[in-house]
């Protein structure tokens, strides 16, 4: 069985230059409309630090909106 890209002992975020911590978990799809650089792009799931989450949340706000819309 293939390895998983992430091993349960390291919780590091996936944005190039950031060693904190991560705190929440996101499909890549959503974070590849950012400007955030990422380490791989091949993941499938992409772990984010509390500021690399907040610049997302800032980034993303007006499609979020819109989809809570329709």
């Amino acid at each position: 069985m293939a390895e998983a890209k992430h091993s349960v002992d390291i919780k590091i975020c996936d944005v190039a230059g950031c060693d904190k911590e991560y705190e929440r978990s996101l499909n890549i799809k959503q974070v590849a409309q950012t400007t955030l650089k990422l380490k791989s792009n091949d993941l499938r799931n992409v772990h984010l630090c509390k500021e690399h989450y907040k610049e997302f949340k800032k980034e993303t706000k007006t499609n979020r909106e819109l989809d809570s819309v329709y």
